[in-house]
């Protein structure tokens, strides 16, 4: 188990960005009719709601053959790709994840989401250094988007840049205080640099947050040297 299971690392399906009115309800059985749209751009509309609607149902497999269709149809939409990327990476079907996330940056390269569910693949398939690019290029478009900032940090942690990681986790922390496993993550961080005085201090701050993350930590060596230290009793306890 990871520390970082109690943390979002990529974000979720994207609704398409219409330019006109939507196309009519997508039918729950079945699939759409080409001979009722003629229309490629009207018929991959319908096959891209239709994988929408398998997704948020859990059916991954019929999304993927859903979003599949409408990328023929309409290879240009770069929802449907990433979308598609979303539903491979549920499955563990990295490189089919990535290959999906890289076209529709192809499409277009100014989403800042795209990009750090890029970089989420590519660090369950073990590429962290593509993956800290990835991160750092969707916090070029979005300075204030917290959950690069997160994955992010763990990049630069897992590769042992102890201070790069920090203030990666000190900016997630910034933009979103209540969140306890930045704040863990944070804490992780600061202990594995020598910082214990303010590894404690964050490391109770996010079990005050949620006390269940405290499952997690005996694994992991940095927690136990701040689980002993005396001050920590002390600020948990509130003495």
């Amino acid at each position: 188990m990871s520390r970082d299971d109690h943390t979002q690392r990529a974000e979720p399906l994207r609704k398409r960005s219409r330019s006109r009115a939507p196309s009519p309800a997508t039918p729950s059985v079945g699939v759409p009719a080409s001979s009722a749209l003629p229309d490629p751009s009207a018929e991959a509309e319908r096959w891209f709601d239709l994988g929408f609607s398998y997704a948020l149902d859990g059916d991954q497999v019929a999304a993927i053959d859903a979003y599949a269709r409408a990328a023929e149809l309409g290879p240009g939409a770069y929802e449907t790709w990433y979308n598609l990327g979303n539903a491979y990476l549920e499955l563990g079907r990295l490189d089919d994840a990535v290959a999906a996330f890289r076209t529709a940056l192809a499409c277009h390269d100014g989403d800042p989401e795209v990009w750090n569910n890029l970089g989420n693949a590519l660090v369950q398939a073990e590429r962290g250094g593509e993956a800290g690019r990835c991160f750092r290029r969707a916090l070029a478009l979005n300075p204030g988007y917290d959950l690069s900032w997160n994955n992010l940090g763990n990049v630069l942690e897992e590769a042992g840049a102890l201070a790069e990681a920090q203030r990666a986790f000190e900016m997630a922390v910034e933009l979103v205080p209540g969140h306890a496993t930045y704040r863990l993550n944070l804490a992780s961080a600061l202990a594995r640099d020598g910082q214990i005085d303010r590894a404690v201090d964050h490391l109770v701050a996010a079990l005050a947050l949620a006390p269940e993350i405290r499952t997690l930590l005996p694994g992991f060596a940095e927690f136990a040297v701040l689980l002993a230290d005396p001050r920590f009793s002390r600020l948990a306890t509130g003495g």
